[in-house]
């Protein structure tokens, strides 16, 4: 005769469990695809000499590859539903390694757009899948630390590129930069094989096809837009294309609440924290993914440093970031979330001006210093945001909310990038020819500290409570 288990017992046997050898196996991940989405810019010009083309027609490779990754963004919550997070998820880490290879044994720019391309749709669904999969395995309570893990790629990985990617342009050739994926990826597999779970596939509904092609229409729209607002002669079909990206994004969101099966539900945007995180935090993370682009073309072109030399200075971020991580999860389990995410954005905003202060003649130290301390705020906002946008979200709504986090958070470094770039070009263009070769820089760092203190006042409205549940204790 069989026994009857105790109640509850099989509600804690369902009960998620906190992994951090499944957190760092992710977060691994997400370093891959956060370090290559950068690294190419630094060997643009080899790369330019070797294919005999001019450096700025290489855009199209950097363009196809962050159109693949938003296009296929959408995909990942219904591939993981119907194969199987875990196979998925194994699957594009080896097509992501894969196309590395492809991308370094590229003959021309025609091989080489067409492997970012194949490359961006592997991190499309590596990247949100891996998330979700910790996402699933994680309780309410230990959501801090889980997100903690899964930040610092993002965090790292602009900020270390442009060093590791002039170092291996410069000693090995600019295939490096892609070859770097290949003993990262097969470590990634081998060990993802052994610790991710495999959970049973969910629901095998139809692809939506008509939200598919609506979302997709209006990504690579905006994703292209991006791109031409950042030149000069190509603005005015940028701006048409936003206005495009804009109504297609608007039928997707009439469609999506009356599909049967809608390939994004919109029901996560009814709890207010991943409202407001998803929403107003993405210009928080617009701005973040700015800096590490107008820092080191600020001591460059501004300041006449060496490449070396911007980048090891870049680093004192990395090191602001780094230092601080023990101490983001006491914190956030001490102190409110919403007051936290102030006091970063308000110190972010103030070293972004202390920055655009600094001169050739500023002293090194001053300049790390300054550095350093907006790496500590840049980690700890940066964290605050990601945990509490999953904070209040039911877990029944946690794949739909990964989904949309994920395609906001990749615009956001789009457009974070583009919105500099324009500051840049606007100021230089307000200067003239006497202007300082700094001026456009400082301007640019100062409307990166207007737009952090922007992102503020939407997060203030929010209950006294939201997000208490990341204080709790199992």
């Amino acid at each position: 005769m069989t026994s009857s288990a105790a109640p509850g017992a099989e509600e804690a046997a369902a009960a998620p469990r906190w992994s951090r050898p499944v957190a760092l196996v992710v977060a691994a991940a997400f370093f891959m695809e956060n370090l290559d989405a950068t690294i190419l810019s630094t060997a643009t010009a080899s790369v330019a000499r070797d294919f005999d083309v001019q450096p700025a027609q290489l855009g199209i490779a950097v363009t196809g590859y962050l159109v693949a990754v938003a296009a296929f963004i959408p995909l990942g919550a219904w591939l993981a539903e119907r194969w199987g997070a875990r196979r998925v998820f194994l699957a594009a880490v080896v097509l992501f390694t894969l196309a590395s290879v492809a991308c370094a044994l590229s003959p021309d720019l025609v091989a080489l757009t067409t492997a970012r391309v194949v490359q961006g749709a592997a991190g499309a669904m590596m990247v949100p899948i891996g998330r979700l999969i910790v996402l699933r395995s994680t309780e309410k309570s230990e959501l801090v630390r889980a997100i903690a893990y899964l930040t610092w790629p993002a965090l790292v990985a602009p900020v270390v590129a442009p060093l590791l990617g002039g170092l291996l342009t410069e000693q090995l050739g600019w295939e490096w930069v892609f070859l770097v994926n290949v003993p990262i990826g097969a470590l990634l597999l081998v060990a993802a094989w052994r610790v991710v779970p495999s959970p049973e596939p969910g629901d095998r509904h139809p692809l939506d096809w008509p939200g598919l092609l609506l979302v997709v229409g209006a990504i690579v729209a905006l994703v292209v837009a991006f791109e031409l607002l950042g030149e000069p002669t190509t603005w005015f079909p940028g701006a048409l294309l936003v206005v495009v990206a804009g109504l297609l994004g608007v039928a997707a969101g009439r469609w999506f609440r009356r599909a049967r099966h809608p390939l994004l539900d919109l029901a996560p945007f009814r709890v207010a924290t991943f409202r407001v995180t998803t929403l107003s935090g993405s210009l928080y993370r617009a701005v973040v993914n700015g800096v590490p682009f107008v820092v080191p073309l600020l001591l460059q072109d501004g300041f006449g440093w060496s490449p070396v030399e911007a980048g090891l200075m870049l680093m004192w971020v990395f090191v602001g970031n780094l230092g601080v991580k023990p101490f983001t999860t006491p914190l956030m389990r001490r102190f409110r979330i919403v007051p936290i995410v102030v006091v970063a954005t308000v110190g972010l905003a103030a070293t972004f001006v202390a920055a655009a202060l600094v001169g050739p003649q500023t002293s090194p130290v001053l300049v790390a210093g300054v550095l350093l301390v907006s790496g500590v705020f840049r980690s700890v906002g940066f964290t605050a945001y990601n945990t509490l946008q999953f904070a209040d979200v039911p877990a029944a709504q946690i794949a739909p909310a990964n989904a949309i986090a994920s395609i906001t958070g990749q615009l956001a470094i789009g457009l974070g990038v583009a919105l500099t770039a324009l500051a840049v070009r606007v100021a230089d263009g307000l200067a003239g020819a006497g202007g300082s070769p700094a001026t456009g820089y400082q301007v640019a760092l100062v409307v990166l500290a207007v737009l952090a203190l922007l992102s503020l006042p939407e997060g203030l409205r929010l209950p006294r409570g939201a997000g208490e549940v990341l204080r709790s204790r199992s």
